[in-house]
């Protein structure tokens, strides 16, 4: 992507220095956003679902990319028009995800570290507001080395509605201690990027495996390629 089609709302020079003036914490997702996990997250419900002799849709396992679990039972079974196993095909799913990182190890997101070097030599804190469980969120966190990164850490089990509602980035903001308007959100989905605006911060969109519809990029501030491009575009505002 070029320079005009990441800034996907209003250009550099004096609306980007606001940006700067207004930025005291970043917030970040986590799967799909630091680490490559949605993609094995859709392999595994795929796989899962052939166990169970139910055919899961490509299109329709992706679209319950950023959502908690509640929202993903009733994305797939309404999708489905059928009730399904679903606790077990998790679990299966999980099976398949634990698999392949304990294997491989966690796949983290090129970019990742340089972003974090940067909030830190900038003395900007960061919280991960993730839709997945606090247990696994600490597991991979922790198997990456990256679990003393964050200030503050808000899972998808400890809200009351999951994304696009706001509720995860309020509940960030206020462990933080910053005001809404004063936190960028680094996401990849839709939901979590309509959440961000919900929530009155400066949603920044990095696509993983759905490109973003159009009202989705009219809501962000920038879209990029990677979380290179990202903290490229964060370190000038920074300072």
């Amino acid at each position: 992507m070029g320079k005009a089609e990441r800034l996907a709302a209003g250009g550099r020079g004096a609306g980007e220095e606001a940006v700067g003036r207004r930025i005291e914490a970043v917030i970040l997702d986590m799967d799909g956003l630091m680490f490559d996990t949605e993609r094995l997250a859709v392999e595994g419900w795929r796989m899962a679902g052939g166990e169970f002799g139910i055919e899961m849709p490509y299109d329709l396992v992706l679209s319950t990319v950023g959502t908690n679990t509640a929202d993903t039972r009733e994305i797939l079974e309404r999708g489905l028009g059928r009730k399904i196993p679903f606790d077990e095909m998790r679990a299966r799913r999980f099976v398949y995800l634990w698999d392949v990182i304990d294997r491989e190890g966690v796949p983290v997101k090129k970019g990742l570290g340089g972003l974090l070097d940067l909030l830190e030599g900038r003395s900007v804190p960061a919280a991960v507001a993730t839709s997945t469980e606090r247990g696994k969120t600490e597991k991979l966190l922790r198997m990456s080395g990256l679990y003393d990164r964050f200030q503050v850490l808000v899972c998808g089990d400890e809200v009351a509605r999951g994304k696009p509602a706001p509720d995860i980035f309020l509940a960030a903001a206020a462990g933080l201690d910053v005001q809404p308007g004063r936190c960028v959100v680094l996401e990849d989905s839709a939901s979590g990027i309509r959440a961000a605006h919900a929530a009155g911060m400066i949603p920044l969109l990095v696509p993983d495996l759905r490109e973003p519809p159009g009202e989705v990029v009219a809501l962000a501030r920038g879209v990029f390629a990677s979380l290179d491009e990202a903290a490229a575009y964060l370190s000038e505002p920074f300072g």
